[in-house]
């Protein structure tokens, strides 16, 4: 590792005192190593003082654990700090995003050593980064928790003060939720603020742009896009936590994927009427993908944002209905109910002239347009066959 110039030092202290950063938790300068991590595409620059490592905290205890925090809490991780949320700003990282990188970070700094103290020290950023986590233990495994206010799924969660903490150290589905977990007395911040985990807008990290030639029949007639999609955005979604179903369909289109799609479709709807529009969109995500069930594809339930669809061989109508739902509202603004039975999801589109089976939910008609299938067809206005006579709710709307 390089030691820092000091001029870069005394940046980083001169901003952290403008932070309100206390003195004790900045170290000496002089100490400041610098290490560039491969983020996504995104090489990030990261500053930390080595003194903010901690020793394990051997056997679990609340003892034990507890004084390795506040043995944390005094060492100079407000450096380590600093480089995080700055890259947070940087980079327009939510805060599942910010906590990988923490994370990410954590590792390097202890080489892989000694995760309890890893865990106590993420933990530690946390807190000081204005989120209320807590920590909890079982058997010689340390987990960190956080508060949020957001729906998850086939995550571990805990109540605790009336407040729902989500297991951020089992997220890969390595922890056997039927044991009973310990949780810490220490609750350093428990005013504070939530933890976010939906995707709002992507991050500003680097592009890595895929093109991908694509085919679909609108009526019969074959039609043909070159897509460019972001690998990026799929990479970022393939260990992603199950957020609510209709957060994946409030997911935007890339940047990348914006520029590449939307103007090849704009070019064939232009020209035609409100109903052609929405049957050559529906045409589109029902023949342009092939479609396999998450548990034959994944082993495992996957739901897709958009982007996923093009970097994947295979989706299915969670995902078709994700896409269709960015189209509609990128290309037509139409307003859209998102309809989900007990084992389909799909979408209406609002519309007092398209004929074909309808709702009323709340004073605006939707028409059902399925983007699963059929498969070559370019009807709409069709509850999806075999659904005719199930009960369904409304999970969403647009506009």
């Amino acid at each position: 590792m390089k030691n820092i110039t000091s001029t870069f030092a005394i940046a980083v202290v001169s901003l952290l005192f403008l932070m309100g950063t206390s003195a004790p938790h900045l170290g000496d300068p002089a100490n400041y190593h610098r290490f560039e991590l491969p983020f996504y595409a995104q090489p990030i620059d990261i500053v930390y003082d080595p003194g903010m490592v901690i020793p394990d905290p051997g056997p679990l205890t609340h003892v034990s654990i507890t004084q390795s925090y506040r043995t944390q809490s005094a060492k100079p991780s407000r450096v380590l700090l600093n480089s995080l949320l700055a890259a947070k700003q940087r980079y327009q990282l939510n805060d599942f995003l910010f906590y990988k990188l923490a994370k990410t970070c954590v590792q390097v700094v202890y080489g892989d050593q000694t995760p309890n103290a890893q865990e106590i020290t993420v933990f530690s950023l946390l807190i000081d980064a204005g989120f209320d986590a807590r920590l909890t233990y079982r058997g010689n495994r340390i987990f960190v928790n956080v508060y949020t206010s957001e729906d998850l799924f086939e995550v571990p969660i805990i109540d605790s003060g009336g407040r729902p903490y989500a297991n951020l150290s089992c997220l890969q589905g390595d922890c056997d939720g039927r044991q009973r977990l310990f949780i810490l007395d220490e609750r350093p911040n428990p005013g504070g603020r939530s933890f976010g985990f939906q995707l709002r807008s992507w991050p500003a990290l680097g592009v890595q742009p895929i093109v991908k030639p694509m085919q679909f029949n609108y009526h019969g007639v074959p039609k043909k896009l070159n897509v460019t999609f972001d690998r990026t955005m799929v990479d970022i979604m393939r260990n992603y936590p199950f957020i609510h179903e209709y957060a994946y369909l409030e997911t935007p289109l890339s940047a990348t994927l914006q520029e590449s799609l939307l103007p090849q479709l704009k070019k064939y709807l232009d020209p035609l009427n409100e109903a052609e529009r929405i049957e050559f969109l529906v045409s589109f995500t029902r023949s342009a993908f092939n479609y396999k069930e998450d548990n034959e594809n994944f082993g495992h339930s996957k739901p897709m944002v958009p982007e996923e669809l093009f970097g994947y061989n295979f989706s299915d109508c969670e995902d078709r209905s994700a896409l269709f739902f960015a189209l509609v509202r990128d290309l037509l603004n139409m307003p859209m109910a998102v309809v989900a039975y007990s084992d389909h999801l799909t979408i209406a589109v609002g519309s007092d002239q398209i004929k074909g089976d309808s709702f009323i939910h709340k004073g605006q008609r939707y028409v059902f347009c399925d983007p699963t299938g059929p498969k070559d067809s370019s009807r709409i206005g069709q509850i999806p066959p075999g659904y005719e006579n199930k009960n369904f709710h409304i999970i969403g709307t647009y506009k």
